[in-house]
């Protein structure tokens, strides 16, 4: 559903932008921006940013009450994970309660196209990631389980 990268221990995957509500965002429009982390390494790391010279800002956001209504957190903590050779990873559900809101788009964005994103861990490092635009369509919503409360990943208090 979307790219894919690893920046020392940390993998981002299926990293895309939410499908526009016509062919294209507009210059202006606010982008949702979802992806999912695994932290293969030895301790936690911290999303620091999320940047995109298509964007005048990148928030990070969480839904702590896993209730829809996700508020801007100023960085999100990954705790390690333990892979498991007989099934998928233990620890980080396929969604999580966050994503990156990227604030007033400073040009018009179609759908199927892709714009640069660099991701900012304290620990990793960071990496630029080409994120594809879905194609608009009123029949794909976002799934719907994005919500987990565990311990792999929270937001960082300011």
């Amino acid at each position: 559903m979307g790219a894919n990268a690893t920046v020392g221990p940390i993998e981002l995957l299926s990293v895309h932008i939410e499908a526009p509500t016509d062919v294209r965002y507009q210059e202006g429009d606010d982008a949702r921006l979802w992806f999912t982390v695994y932290n293969e390494g030895r301790r936690a790391d911290v999303l620091r940013s999320v940047q995109s010279p298509y964007a005048n800002a990148g928030e990070i956001r969480w839904d702590a009450d896993c209730d829809g209504n996700a508020t801007a957190v100023p960085a999100l903590t990954f705790q390690p994970v333990e892979p498991n050779p007989a099934a998928s990873r233990l620890g980080v559900p396929p969604f999580d309660a966050y994503h990156v809101q990227l604030v007033g788009l400073n040009r018009a964005v179609p759908a199927g196209t892709t714009i640069p994103v660099t991701f900012t861990f304290e620990d990793a490092g960071s990496v630029t990631v080409d994120a594809a635009v879905q194609p608009s369509t009123a029949v794909r919503p976002e799934p719907s389980n994005r919500c987990h409360e565990g311990p792999s990943v929270a937001p960082l208090a300011s």
